[in-house]
């Protein structure tokens, strides 16, 4: 009888094996669609590997791989899609010939209303039945946006989910997220999201970027994460710990940014860059109607679009009239992307006023000389790669970020919604036209595709990595382990102190008793 053939495998081949067919979770509790364009791609990456995926969110596939499955977010809170009116801009009165207070105004407005939804969705997933019975089984990584909420992290410690976690981020990291990873978030050099700076700034931007660093940190703290944990303590009837603990868990970040658009700051291992894994090689057709209006431009044609969120239709006549008026003295035709249109389009003059269009697409056209936008990471990254440049008109949130960062790497002209002019419009738009700028926008796409793999790729190999080695391979540094004041020396430098006053005393001590010893005091005289 022949002996069992015994077949050896290294711990390395088994772990290759395991990572093939992961179960992997996936939250993303925010409404903004824009937020999850970015982490789809990269989702159905993983399933159509082999994966098992469950993923919770607002924005269900409508054609999902058959190892996806999808737990349901809609009906408990309004997505944000085409939802922005631009009214809303327009009632700061008298405020808006202050530009600075108007701006801080709005920006502490915006925080606010980010922290509010946070807090109200938690409310409300948290007793979502189907959400409750996914946790309640067992997974080898979890992936979730890491943004304006820590409702998640909550769950999955009452939950009792041990499997390592990604955080996911479709911006430039918000300012907590540094200090979970270890990694510096020095304001002196690392600008915060809703700000105008980049890495290179003046003595009182550097006040103002610190202000804004504390602020975002300690209201995110208090309105969001200590909200957050009361609810869930309250819900589930036990104590957890501080949620601002809880996010220094996390094992990676995967961040829809890229240095050579965002500008450089310090990254650590466990710090991963994507920016453009939402670009998809599966191309969506050009309508036809719009296919022929670009192919009998002689010039041309400039590409409008404020993204999915902002609903265009929304613009005060005035502010309609005077872009109207703006982009009619060009030669090169327009296409504008304007939800109140008819299906197959409006044209007025060399104005296409469309419903809907294929942006990325449409960048990638040899026809299109420049793009017209809001400053949306995504379609910011879609034009750099593309290599057009951009009038960006920045409203909130990242968008001033964005517009800043690629004025700074020299294929963009920034002009602020408020400083909308029609004079400003007409030079912003020549200004990009130029040769000099197009010439600029293409050697920045050179440069942003120069990479050792596809953002997408390489998203995939990290999440992969993580669910090979899990906990065993730390990706953050020592600092997150660290409290405030041994992460800035204030405990080392009051030691020097202490030890100077000390050695200070000492010396004068000694030197008195010195002194005492070799000069006599004088004697007395007698009467």
């Amino acid at each position: 009888m022949r002996p069992p053939i015994i077949i050896k495998c290294s711990p390395i081949l088994i772990l290759l094996s395991y990572a093939q067919s992961a179960r992997i979770l996936g939250l993303f509790p925010h409404t903004g669609k824009s937020h999850q364009m970015v982490f789809e791609p990269l989702l159905r990456k993983l399933a159509d590997k082999g994966h098992h995926v469950t993923v919770a969110s607002f924005f269900p596939l409508k054609d999902p791989p058959p190892n996806y499955v999808d737990i349901s977010f809609e009906g408990i809170a309004d997505v944000r899609l085409e939802s922005l009116h631009l009214d809303m801009f327009e009632n700061f009165g008298i405020i808006n010939r202050v530009p600075k207070i108007r701006d801080t105004i709005m920006s502490l407005e915006n925080f606010r209303i980010l922290c509010t939804i946070a807090v109200d969705i938690c409310d409300k997933v948290i007793n979502l039945p189907s959400l409750n019975e996914a946790l309640n089984r067992e997974y080898d990584v979890v992936l979730m946006e890491n943004f304006n909420s820590d409702c998640m992290y909550g769950l999955l410690r009452v939950h009792g989910i041990k499997a390592p976690v990604i955080g996911l981020s479709s911006s430039f990291p918000m300012p907590w997220i540094g200090e979970r990873i270890g990694a510096s978030d020095n304001p002196s050099y690392v600008p915060v999201v809703a700000t105008t700076f980049t890495p290179s700034m003046t003595f009182l931007e550097r006040m103002e970027n610190t202000f804004w660093r504390i602020y975002t940190k300690l209201s995110f703290r208090y309105s969001v994460q200590n909200e957050e944990q009361a609810l869930i303590e309250k819900k589930f009837g036990i104590q957890i710990p501080e949620f601002s603990n809880l996010g220094r868990n996390v094992s990676l970040v995967l961040v829809n940014t890229y240095h050579v658009l965002n500008g450089v700051t310090p990254l650590v291992p466990g710090i991963v860059e994507v920016g453009g894994m939402h670009l998809n090689e599966t191309k969506k057709n050009v309508p036809q109607y719009i296919e022929k209006f670009l192919n009998e431009s002689e010039h041309g044609v400039v590409l409008f679009s404020f993204g999915s969120l902002i609903r265009t239709a929304t613009l005060p006549k005035y502010k309609e009239e005077m872009i109207v008026n703006s982009l009619s003295k060009l030669k090169q035709r327009v296409i504008w992307k304007y939800e109140d249109s008819a299906e197959q389009g409006n044209l007025t003059g060399n104005i296409l006023r469309v419903r809907w269009l294929p942006q990325y697409e449409l960048l990638q056209h040899n026809k299109i000389h420049a793009f017209i936008a809001h400053g949306g990471l995504l379609g910011m990254t879609e034009a750099v790669s593309a290599g057009k440049p951009m009038v960006v008109v920045p409203f909130f949130g990242d968008q001033p970020a964005n517009g800043a960062a690629a004025a700074a790497a020299g294929f963009a002209k920034v002009v602020p919604y408020y400083d909308l002019s029609e004079e400003a419009l007409d030079d912003a738009i020549q200004t990009v036209l130029s040769a000099e700028m197009r010439m600029n926008a293409r050697r920045v796409s050179k440069m942003w595709k120069d990479r050792e793999s596809s953002p997408l790729d390489t998203a995939v190999f990290w999440t992969e990595r993580v669910i090979r080695w899990g906990h065993a391979a730390p990706l953050h540094t020592a600092a997150r382990e660290l409290a405030f004041y041994e992460l800035a020396l204030l405990d080392v430098a009051a030691a020097y102190i202490l030890a100077i006053i000390i050695i200070h005393i000492i010396l004068w001590f000694l030197l008195s008793k010195i002194i005492h010893l070799f000069v006599k005091e004088p004697k007395q005289k007698l009467h």
